[in-house]
Parts: structure tokens; sequence; C-alpha cells
């Protein structure tokens, strides 16, 4: 099947929001119809947050790599457009992951992605180009800014994908995920001086890439350059990287003029079990925003194996910060206009933003109105924050705890939607995204050993599916 953007968009407008709805999230972006995974592209461009994604529109589980593409202006409200990008290249057989600049004061958004092409004889990934006048119609470079040629001795020729382009001053800064002969995760850097010819100029290694650095997304913070790194088959700690695959930060210093990055700390992202590729950008008000794909590979997909017509959604934008050589994450504002107070007496909707303290051995569970035991609950135990899905009823998943001990009470800010829960433990030092699927329409929540600061219902207007663009 050849796939042309043309196509892509036919099928994209006659078929948006033809789904099953029993599941949708209100307030997390989540494809119109179809498969997503990584966000790309994340950036702010004329007033608004702009994300694309990969994106299979004709199917609910992955294919050939398109970007879809999206905007918010208020980080819950999010508007569709026209697919970005589709494969419809001769060295294409997918649009596999990238970022954006945003050029010349915002006359033109340039997106920098990986030219996936398979065969049954071959497997090549090189860095291509895209650029756009209005944010919504982008014209393609026809070869590769970076090919298989650019590559350092000794870095597998398969696997080379996920620009991520930054502006550091004059120049353009391209780091790329990649990995040794030997099956050692790297980030490799490139530079231009004009934005068309880029070379090669180091690599960053890190014990803690698997065996292949994914999705790098660098920026820098409070002081700190600070790298974010999706790692394939990362090695499992005691409660670290506990997935297989896992997202990490590194902080510390980049030196611009040889490339190294000395690291001066490095940790998991997230200790939830749905949180991939996470990318950022900073908004209209100077904060660095980040989001991520809200699943993780490897598993069965629960809306996938009942056809409700679309999979994937993203986290919940966040606000990141540094303190105390830590990466902090906070809900992004938004959702509080969104607000509605209500308590834990009655049964509530799906969609909450509730804050509570945890005591020493304090829970609170989340569970379907009419049936208690199907349920996803978390809490503090020997002075750690965990989270069990073991018990719900569809897509059940195990335990997770915390990498830091917090003593004996603990404050926890909790986002609620339709399918999914993100837990911000001791103002973001900590987090856990989860996916969940509730038959009923309403959730009742209890709690031992943990009061109340406040809670809201989140009443956010229905979605639109109209195509823009």
């Amino acid at each position: 099947m050849e796939y042309t953007l043309k196509q892509s968009n036919d099928y994209l407008i006659t078929h948006a929001g033809r789904i099953n709805m029993q599941y949708r999230p209100r307030y997390h972006f989540a494809p119109p119809v179809g498969w997503m995974n990584d966000p790309n592209g994340v950036c702010y461009f004329r007033g608004a947050m702009h994300v694309f994604y990969q994106y299979y529109p004709y199917d609910t589980c992955w294919g050939p790599m398109h970007w879809g593409h999206a905007y918010t202006q208020d980080n819950c409200v999010f508007h569709h457009c026209k697919v970005a990008l589709a494969p419809d290249c001769a060295d294409e057989s997918g649009c596999f992951s990238g970022g954006a600049i945003v050029k010349d004061d915002g006359g033109e958004l340039v997106l920098m992605y990986t030219k996936h092409y398979e065969t049954a004889e071959t497997t090549r990934e090189t860095q291509g180009m895209a650029c756009s006048s209005d944010g919504v119609h982008f014209s393609k470079r026809e070869a590769p800014v970076i090919g298989t040629a650019d590559l350092p001795e000794g870095v597998c020729k398969q696997d080379f994908r996920d620009p991520n382009p930054v502006l550091n001053g004059g120049e353009y800064l391209i780091f790329v995920g990649s990995k040794s002969e030997a099956g050692e995760g790297l980030i490799l850097v490139y530079s231009s001086r004009d934005g068309k010819n880029f070379r090669y100029r180091n690599k960053i290694c890190s014990p803690y890439f698997g065996e292949m650095g994914e999705c790098p997304d660098f920026f820098t913070l409070d002081g700190k350059d600070v790298l974010l790194v999706s790692a394939v088959r990362v090695k499992e700690e005691e409660n670290r990287f506990k997935g297989c695959n896992s997202s990490l930060y590194l902080l510390g210093k980049f030196d611009p003029e040889t490339c190294e990055f000395r690291v001066e700390h490095s940790d998991e992202i997230d200790c939830g079990h749905d949180f991939y590729a996470p990318q950022t950008c900073s908004d209209g008000e100077g904060r660095r925003i980040m989001v991520a794909w809200m699943e993780m590979w490897g598993k069965e997909y629960f809306l996938h194996k009942f056809r409700h017509g679309y999979n994937g959604a993203l986290t919940y934008p966040r606000a990141l910060s540094v303190r105390n050589g830590l990466l902090y994450q906070a809900p992004a504002p938004g959702v509080e206009k969104y607000r509605r107070r209500t308590d834990f007496s009655q049964e509530t909707s799906k969609c909450l933003d509730f804050t509570v303290h945890l005591a020493e051995g304090g829970c609170v569970g989340i569970s379907r109105a009419d049936c208690a035991e199907d349920r996803i609950c978390f809490g503090l135990r020997g002075g750690r924050v965990y989270v069990d899905a073991s018990r719900m009823k569809n897509a059940p998943q195990g335990v997770r705890v915390s990498k830091y001990a917090y003593g004996r009470e603990v404050r926890v800010r909790v986002l609620m939607d339709v399918s999914s829960l993100e837990i911000f433990a001791d103002d973001g030092k900590e987090t856990f995204s989860e996916r969940h699927y509730f038959d009923s329409e309403k959730v009742r929540v209890t709690a031992e050993n943990a009061r109340c600061e406040e809670c809201y219902e989140l009443d956010v207007p229905q979605e639109d599916f109209t195509i823009l663009g």
C-alpha cells in the first residue's frame, strides 16, 4: 500500500470521531481515530502549543508512521489538525519521530524527522526536514539532511533516529538517538551554522541508555543543562527501570565547543507503567513544558483489543523545574478553570484534581462505583509511595514503588481522567503515570490514614472532532 498525505487526510476527515467514547479522555490528548505513540515536534508557535505525534490513522495498532498534529491554548482542550507528514517519498516507509524549531520570530516552523526505510533485505534510517510558513502545510526537503555517511565509526547504521533540533545562539545542535555496533545506547550530536549542512561532533554515553537511546530532548533549565532520553531494555534496578523500556533525565553541563555532556545526576523520569518518549518546549510564559506518550511498548493494548477505534494518549502537560539537583514535575496551568468543588463522601466523575496528605500506612483507593474490588490504589508504606494497579478488572498492571523515602507523611496531587491517573508526590519530586479502564460512569474514592486537602471535579468541554487546516 502506498501512503500519501491526501489519502491520510481524506481518511482522517471522514473517520475522525467515529470511535467508541466509553474510555475517551476528556482533558488528555488522544488521536481522533487510529494509533498514536511518541509526541513529536512539540513547540510553541503563534500563541499555542503544537504537538505532532507518531500516527497511523488506518488502524489501532502500530503501522507505517505518519505525523499527526494538534494544538492547545490552555493545555486541556486540543484542536485536531490535518496530518502533517506521510511516508510519501521514495526513501521512506515511515516518518519516524523528531523535533521542531520555530524560526524567524514565528515566521517559519521547521520539522526534523527520521526517514525510516525498510524492505525485506534492508533497513536504513536517515534524518529529513520539512518546513512550513503556516504551521499546517509542510514541504519536505527531498534529500536527507543527515545520512548514514555522516555516522561515526562503530555506530549501527540501521538504528539512527529521533532528531532533536535546538538553536544554541546562531548554531543548530541536533541530538539523535542511536546505538553502537556492540549494542550500547548512544546519543549522537551534530551541528550546523546554516541549518542545511550538518556535521558530526560527538556522542553522549550512559550506562542507563540500555541497548538503544531514543527520543533525545535537550534544554537548559534553572542553570542546568538537561537531556531527556528514552532507553530500550534498560537493566532493572531495585525501584527503577521496572518496565524494561524507560525514560530518564541527565542533569549536568553541556559544552557547545566540544559537544561533551558532563553528567552530574541521572534518574528515571516517571515511576509508573505508562510513560515513554517525553518531549518538551518553552511555552509563551517561559515555562519548560513536557508531554509524553501515556502508554508503553510490549503490552496488550486494551482499546485495540476491544476495537474502540483509537489507541494511545499523552500525559497532561507538565511544567518542569530543577531543584536540589533533581528534576521536578508539576501539572501545567490549565485545569484550574474547569474545576468544580466536590468531596470523597459521594460518587464522583472520573475527571478529578485532588490533593491528599498520606500518613505512614495510609492509602487512597479509586474503584468502580458499583464494585469496590475493581480498583487502583496508592499509598505510603515504609516511607515510600506505591501505586497498586493489580486489582483492576480491565487491563490490570502491577505495583510500582517510589525511588525516594518520604518519612511519616507525604503530600500527593492527583490528576485523574476517564482512563488515566497521574500522581505527583512531594510537589512533583516523583510521578506515576497509569492507564485504567473502569466500566462505570462514576467512581468512588476512599481514604484511610489520608487527609484530603482539596478535591475538584473537572468539567472540560466535549471534544470537537473538526479537522482544521
